[in-house]
């Protein structure tokens, strides 16, 4: 269709679904959801920023994307791949397109989402070990980037954005300065045990290109994206079979740990981040799964 004028199409597609059974209110939806996945594959360069040289790993990208650096509901997600698969659909009857890799992509289950937060200390070692198999070259970045999730709860983008000036000691106590918003406040996160070994230890062997000034970087020694991250993660997760694990679900192993350890509800809302204790205490609820399996184990006490 030659270059891609996102203005024009989000105006072409809104007149097809006007034209539709569909209520006016998901048609707004449908078209804000176009409008955010085509400025995140503009932003990202994906398949040299045009939508229709995506397949389905692509979409399924876009998808973690949201549910790992934007944390997204699955509700919400599920209702942008309905808005793909629409809008591909009226693609293809454009000529547009050749496929609609949004049909290839699963939506997600409220309760396999919830079940995924859910890490035993088994499926934690596990993990660890798949990585520890891995390419000698990496098994120290790797180690640090699964341990800095599990011990310090950062989000995907936060953690891609750690700078060696994030990183400081103050009374032999490591803290992580962590940035949620470029321009807004920063949190301190200590990081203890295992998850500062494993940090210190790959800073040790880090080898980054001139002036690159982030804790994580590539083989080419720039900052790693975080597609890299989600892509090295479900590697692992399958070799652990692990098989739909999240950088999200290791934040949420750092939050109940915390929970359990310290019963203070705001700084658990403090070191995650979140601007209210309401949203903490939402992110802490147990999901139907695991609720009854607690009562199940409770049962079984008495």
């Amino acid at each position: 269709m030659g270059t891609i004028n996102s203005k024009r199409l989000l105006e072409r597609f809104e007149a097809h679904l006007t034209g539709t059974a569909l209520a006016p209110a998901t048609v707004v939806n449908y078209v804000a959801d176009l409008r955010a996945f085509l400025r995140w594959s503009e932003e990202t360069n994906q398949a040299d920023g045009s939508p229709f040289g995506l397949d389905t790993r692509g979409v399924q990208e876009y998808c973690s994307f949201l549910q790992e650096t934007r944390s997204h509901a699955p509700a919400t997600i599920n209702r942008r791949i309905q808005a793909l698969r629409k809008f591909y659909s009226f693609a293809l009857s454009e000529g547009w397109a050749l496929t609609n890799p949004a049909e290839g992509v699963s939506l997600l289950s409220e309760s396999a989402s919830q079940r995924s937060r859910h890490l035993s200390p088994a499926d934690i070692s596990r993990l660890l070990e798949a990585v520890q198999r891995g390419r000698p070259r990496w098994v120290a970045r790797n180690l640090a980037i699964i341990h800095v999730f599990l011990g310090a709860g950062l989000k995907l983008g936060e953690l891609t954005e750690l700078r060696l000036s994030d990183v400081h000691l103050d009374e032999q106590q490591l803290f992580l300065d962590v940035h949620s918003d470029p321009d807004g406040p920063t949190r301190l996160v200590p990081l203890e045990g295992e998850a500062r070994q494993a940090l210190d230890e790959y800073l040790l062997v880090r080898e980054a290109a001139p002036g690159v000034e982030h804790v994580f970087v590539n083989r080419d020694g720039n900052p790693l994206s975080t597609r890299s991250v989600q892509r090295l993660l479900r590697h692992y997760a399958r070799e652990a079979k692990l098989d739909g694990l999240t950088t999200q679900a290791l934040r949420y192993v750092y939050a109940r740990k915390l929970y359990e350890s310290s019963g203070d509800l705001d700084r658990v809302t403090q070191l995650l981040g979140h601007r209210h204790t309401a949203t903490t205490v939402r992110y802490l609820r147990p999901s139907p799964t695991q609720r009854q399996k607690n009562q199940t184990d409770n049962s079984a006490e008495l």
